[in-house]
């Protein structure tokens, strides 16, 4: 939920306990300011691009500060990529052995500010790597 100033403003006015606390206000400011978190379970082949959002795009615009990639099955050279379709925004992140967490060790900052609807995609190394991204961003005013 988005959260907009106007209903921050009606909480608060909901009661004198709610007014003197301003809860509104206090919602609102961890909506703004909590990093967001988009997962995406990689179960077919990737190799030529998974939409992280589907058709709709992503929500919000915002920043992608970090990139986390949990290998789900073994395959010896398998890698996930975050890209915006056409540039990278991730180096290729190894995703070769079962249960092993793993984190970008590159993030482009010229791509990785994405606008509300914008897509974003992940790219594997092979037709058979499986594993989990999580996109850790911070919501852009």
């Amino acid at each position: 939920m988005i959260y907009s100033t106007d209903q921050a403003e009606k909480l608060n006015n909901e009661s004198p306990g709610i007014q003197l606390a301003t809860v509104g206000n206090h919602i609102k400011e961890l909506e703004d300011y909590a990093p967001a978190l988009f997962y995406k379970p990689i179960t077919a082949d990737a190799t030529g691009g998974l939409d992280v959002f589907g058709t709709a795009g992503a929500p919000f615009d915002c920043e992608i500060v970090d990139i986390i990639v949990q290998c789900r099955a073994a395959n010896a050279s398998g890698t996930a990529k975050l890209t915006d379709g056409t540039n990278d925004i991730s180096d290729a992140v190894i995703m070769a052995v079962d249960k092993v967490v793993t984190r970008a060790g590159t993030i482009d900052d010229v791509y990785s500010s994405i606008s509300a609807g914008d897509t974003l995609q992940v790219v594997t190394n092979g037709a058979d790597d499986r594993g989990l991204i999580t996109i850790v961003a911070r919501k852009l005013s």
